[in-house]
């Protein structure tokens, strides 16, 4: 058997990443199943000799330390530093170099991490189960990579094994140990039989797996008493034993408490938590840490029924056909409402039916130009001919066409496809008056905005759909296109109504599909995006919290601030244009509020969040008269967001 420090060769087990497509979500290949008993066999008997090996270790000697500084560490760890090992639970295991001191434990306070996390945070850094990142901040916000989630859990095992070679490639050499361990003793696998994906984040399903086989794996028990079932959200098939499981220890605790969101990354301060419960019987200064636990209850859901006879009532002053509500609360969806038919007379409306958003695509487009701008792939100031390999008449750009302010001419009767917009940017025909860029020369406009969503396909090779997809729409699990029947539910999609007429049919809406090419056609950046109230109410929540969702950082900070930059001068009508949403000021009981309106076909919406408290609302009607309030918002939808925000108002 080997002992700590031998070579061990390892045997590989099957992966536990999932991928949410619009085939729907997917876990481990159907044949790898016949194998896992194969792979357990080998990975158990590896297991005994590690046992074997603990058992047979010589203790350290008096005075030891897994880590050792002459810097006195902070007052919660002290205690604990000054016993001996036996009695603080500590294993003696071959060293791995730290990243740095217990100076490093200092620099938790100034990097970002609530104080109701500081405690596991420096648990985290002083039992090495993470490292400072490269700037020496924790990184709290960041998503953990598997690679990460293994090497973690390799370090919390104390038995720290040498391997001959890692089986996958694609391993850094500062992961090879930890994932040559993981795939042996079976905690987890690759994504193939070549690829482990040590830098993909580790979601809440994958996390759920490897910590209930690494929970297998030291003997504990594994059987759960929940069978949870989220309204919404789908647990990928092999992860929901696990999931159960970790949610029935109270691993999650705090991190579900507005939805199982079963794809979203973990955060490193959410590991570092995790791993502290897991370890609490364990470990006596785990065991110790004040550790977060639920947030603040949410005021839309202590007074829905009020709330919901709000609503409804607006919508009947209105008469609308059909009416959603999603209610975000510091940066969380947290609650949402429906009203009316979905079809008129037979079906009811619900949370989950799907309504085209009209010109709130425009901030759908806004959020991949921001996101495509983090990738490098766009830049917001370059003259936009460079993606199209053409000459412009005006030096026009993505900002010029995000703030309204591109001069180019806005018609329905000048092509959208390909071939169209690259005459007309060619031309002088293809261009009004003024300069671009230039806030007199602002005027709303539809068609710049589908040579927007071109030029983003182009620039990044890819469609609109896939980048929301990879970014933002599958880690918040959303079902949202700009391609109807692309969705994975396209059979929710509702009929628009105009008053008491069809205002454009669901099969109309669900024949859109995808185009020949990325850049094919800018026809559905407009106004095409489809999807729930619910569902955008994630995006608003993701820009209400500067980036963050539940806690886990989805995209950068600047890329939010650059999206709420605004023109010092007000627009007709006393709003700010910001990239691409208006701010306004004092509206709703709000000191400030970004919002982004859209009308077609009878539908009127509103999306808006107030950026100080975190909190929003998207309201998505059909059939409403369409009458305006004083702030020149379709009256039906600020009704309903005056009512929602004068009551989560804390």
């Amino acid at each position: 058997m080997p002992r700590p420090g031998e070579r061990l060769t390892a045997v590989k087990t099957p992966g536990i990443m999932s991928n949410k497509g619009k085939t729907g979500r997917q876990g481990p290949e159907t044949g790898e199943r016949e194998r896992m008993a194969k792979r357990w066999a080998a990975g158990a008997l590896v297991a005994l000799a590690v046992l074997w090996a603990v058992s047979a270790w010589p203790p350290a000697r008096a005075g030891s330390r897994i880590t050792r500084d002459a810097e006195a560490p902070p007052e919660i760890l002290a205690e604990v530093l000054e016993k001996p090992e036996a009695e603080a639970g500590l294993i003696p295991v071959e060293r791995i170099e730290p990243a740095g001191g217990l100076a490093d434990l200092q620099t938790v306070e100034a990097a970002g991490v609530p104080a109701e996390g500081m405690d596991a945070a420096r648990w985290a850094l002083y039992r090495e189960l993470l490292s400072p990142k490269e700037d020496g901040s924790f990184g709290g916000e960041e998503p953990v990579s598997r690679a990460e989630a293994v090497q973690a859990l390799y370090r919390l095992s104390g038995i720290l094994l040498r391997v001959d070679a890692c089986p996958y490639p694609d391993v850094p050499e500062e992961y090879r140990d930890a994932v040559a361990w993981a795939d042996s003793v079976g905690v987890s696998g690759g994504v193939s039989e070549e690829r482990f994906a040590p830098f993909s984040p580790v979601t809440r399903s994958q996390l759920a797996v490897m910590l209930q086989r690494f929970a297998a794996w030291r003997g504990e028990s594994t059987e759960s008493r929940l069978a949870v079932s989220w309204e919404g959200e789908a647990v990928p098939p092999y992860a929901e034993e696990a999931v159960n499981w970790a949610l029935d220890r109270g691993l999650y605790a705090g991190m579900t408490d507005h939805g199982l969101y079963p794809d979203l990354p973990v955060s490193r301060l959410q590991l570092a938590c995790v791993l502290a419960r897991l370890q609490g019987e364990r470990d006596p200064l785990a065991g110790a840490l004040p550790l977060p636990g639920s947030g603040a209850a949410s005021r839309s859901q202590e007074r829905h029924e009020e709330l919901e006879r709000a609503i409804a009532a607006a919508a009947r002053r209105h008469g609308a056909v059909g009416v959603q509500v999603a209610v975000i609360e510091d940066g969380a969806v947290t609650d949402a409402y429906h009203y009316g038919w979905a079809v008129r007379g037979s079906v009811p409306m619900s949370g989950t039916h799907k309504l085209r958003t009209a010109s709130l695509s425009k901030v759908a487009v806004g959020l991949s130009a921001a996101l495509l701008r983090e990738e490098g792939a766009v830049d917001y100031d370059a003259d936009i001919g460079e993606y199209w390999g053409v000459e412009t008449w005006k030096p026009v750009t993505v900002r010029s066409m995000l703030s309204h302010t591109s001069t180019l001419l806005n018609s329905e009767s000048i092509a959208w496809d390909y071939a169209g917009v690259k005459a007309q940017l060619s031309g002088a025909s293809g261009y009004g008056g003024g300069v671009p860029g230039d806030l007199r020369c602002w005027s709303y406009n539809n068609h710049a905005f589908g040579i927007l969503g071109q030029t983003l396909e182009l620039a990044a090779g890819r469609y609109l759909d896939d980048v929301l997809e990879e970014r933002v729409l599958g880690p918040l699990g959303a079902d949202g296109a700009f391609t109807a029947g692309e969705l994975e539910e396209p059979e929710l999609v509702t009929p628009l109504y105009r008053a008491n007429s069809l205002g454009r049919s669901a099969a109309s809406v669900r024949s859109v599909r995808r185009w020949s090419a990325p850049g094919a056609t800018g026809r559905q950046f407009a106004g095409g995006f489809t999807a729930s109230a619910r569902d955008c109410g994630k995006l608003t929540a993701l820009l209400a919290g500067d980036g963050c969702f539940e806690g886990v950082r989805l995209m950068d900070e600047a890329s939010v601030e650059l999206m709420e930059s605004h023109e010092d001068r007000a627009l007709p009508g006393g709003s700010y244009q910001a990239l691409p949403m208006r701010l306004r000021l004092g509206a709703y009981g709000r000191e400030r509020l970004y919002y982004h309106t859209g009308s077609a076909y009878g539908v009127y919406n509103l999306l808006s969040y107030d950026p100080d408290a975190g909190d929003g609302v998207v309201v998505l009607t059909m059939g409403a008269d369409g009458g305006k309030d004083q702030y020149g918002i379709y009256a039906v939808c600020g009704e309903i967001s005056r009512a929602v925000y004068e009551t989560i108002a804390r």
